[in-house]
């Protein structure tokens, strides 16, 4: 019976990657809140790692094609697999909540994107983990009061930040946001593209 070499089996997963995989399978692992920074990805996913830096250059530039936020050094030594508790996320969020962060999803994905991912991964959703925590999810999301520019300020703080703004996302984690872009702008992808290109657009100097 003929074996199969090592080396085979790795070239055969060599030829399995993609682009366009590489970045799904970092979104799919970003949203269900597993790890992605290299020390530990480099022992429970080597494969997506080394296609990630062969791609994109580097591991942190296949972060930033899958538009997922840079892995920060403190995350990284201190968050590992199986650090996440049930109890310390729900501390964090109100840890969060008396420092006065906001808690609706899209700005938390800004100020701790571990957290937030956790919490989803833990609890089901962003939502949930709010109200396990003790806080009213309909009430934080009724705070908000969108303009046109305030939707845009807010999709180009995400944008600024890494934080993912795909349609499928962000109507999940954020829905009063994604309805007042519709509201305001036709489509969710209109109101990217618009803040995007503001973005882009250079500033007039005085």
């Amino acid at each position: 019976m003929a074996t199969v070499s090592s080396d085979t089996v790795t070239t055969r997963k060599r030829k399995s990657w993609s682009k366009e995989l590489v970045i799904l399978t970092i979104q799919t692992r970003h949203l269900n809140g597993k790890i992605l920074n290299p020390q530990d990805l480099q022992r429970e996913d080597s494969s997506l790692l080394a296609a990630g830096r062969r791609y994109f250059g580097s591991w942190a530039n296949a972060l930033q094609a899958a538009h997922v936020p840079p892995i920060r050094r403190h995350w990284a030594m201190h968050h590992r697999r199986g650090y996440w508790t049930n109890d310390l996320l729900l501390q964090e969020i109100r840890r969060h909540a008396a420092n006065g962060d906001p808690l609706y999803a899209h700005a938390m994905q800004a100020i701790d994107n571990c957290l937030v991912s956790a919490a989803t991964y833990h609890f089901g959703s962003w939502a949930d983990a709010l109200e396990a925590a003790g806080f009213d999810p309909d009430a934080i999301r009724a705070t908000r009061r969108h303009t046109a520019a305030s939707v845009m300020e807010e999709i180009q703080r995400l944008l600024r930040s890494g934080a993912e703004v795909g349609d499928t996302v962000v109507r999940r984690h954020d829905y009063t946001l994604y309805r007042a872009a519709q509201k305001f702008f036709g489509t969710w992808q209109k109101a990217v593209e618009a803040s995007r290109a503001e973005l882009r657009a250079p500033r007039a100097t005085e």
